[in-house]
């Protein structure tokens, strides 16, 4: 089975990327739609939040852990 998606991870390639980190600011302002990157949006509300862009930078700081 394929292991959860990373908070973050918007190409589930298994790390979170500065790219995708931008994009998921993008997404909590409101610039490009949260379709863009659905694993940063863990409440899946279709918003990003101040907590869920938190938890992104803390996978992308500290790795997915696969």
């Amino acid at each position: 089975p394929k292991p959860a998606p990373c908070s973050g991870d918007c190409d589930e390639d298994g790390a979170v990327t500065v790219d995708e980190i931008v994009r998921a600011v993008n997404i909590a302002l409101g610039t490009v739609g949260a379709e863009t990157c659905v694993a940063v949006d863990t409440g899946g509300d279709g918003e990003v939040t101040v907590d869920e862009l938190v938890a992104a930078v803390a996978r992308a700081l500290a790795g997915c852990g696969r």
